[in-house]
């Protein structure tokens, strides 16, 4: 028992119902799919993945096993977020604070989702991004499940805070690799698609953290 603490800036308890609750979502998750589950959280094989897992009911976001994989992605950010503050800059005990937090990414993410979804059917290159939105989505539940996993970690354990952090500094980077990875094999595999990739970087991946930190991370300080 000596091996497990709870460090002193995270006191309230409700913080370790959050990790059951994420801990609940991927039994879910397990018992949805068990195969699927064991073959997304395989770190280097998400190519595999995609490929048994791209077919059009998995394209569907809002089926049992993607919707709750969106849920886990929105957990892992906030997380994150909640224990960066918390251990190096603003000591967040107060449970509002990290529901609204959530509850900003969740707002942000959902009006992401529509937003591509109007804009891409309106300009007609909706079956251009449709895969690559899948294996963003993908890749992102991958990486938060494994963030939790580590921030869990971070705020209960006594192994060095340096050993956790640049874990967590590696996932970074697997993330960005991989993203330069899919749209660089995108842009390749349709060149004249490239107004589209431009348009999506800026207005769907970039603009949802400007606000983010805008509405949500600017106000701390």
């Amino acid at each position: 028992m000596r091996d497990w603490i709870y460090r002193p800036d995270l006191e309230a308890d409700w913080i370790s119902l959050i990790f059951l609750l994420n801990l609940f979502i991927v039994l879910i998750l397990y018992k949805l799919d068990s195969n699927r589950l064991k073959s997304l959280i395989k770190i280097f094989k998400l190519r595999i993945y995609l490929g048994k897992y791209s077919k059009e009911k998995e394209l569907n976001y809002f089926s049992y096993f993607n919707t709750l994989s969106f849920f886990i992605i929105i957990f892992a950010l906030s997380l994150t977020y909640f224990s960066f503050l918390s251990n190096y800059l603003i000591p967040l005990n107060n449970y509002f604070e990290y529901y609204y937090f959530t509850f900003g990414i969740f707002i942000v993410f959902f009006l992401r989702y529509f937003l591509i979804q109007f804009i891409s059917n309106q300009l007609g290159f909706q079956k251009s991004i449709k895969f690559v939105f899948y294996k963003n989505f993908s890749l992102a539940t991958q990486i938060s499940i494994t963030i939790i996993g580590l921030v869990f970690l971070w705020n209960y354990s006594i192994l060095p805070l340096i050993i956790i952090e640049s874990i967590l500094v590696l996932v970074f980077l697997y993330w960005i690799i991989n993203q330069f990875d899919i749209f660089f094999s995108f842009l390749k595999s349709r060149p004249e698609d490239l107004i589209y990739i431009i348009l999506y970087l800026c207005a769907f991946k970039l603009a949802p953290w400007i606000w983010i930190y805008i509405l949500f991370v600017e106000t701390k300080f």
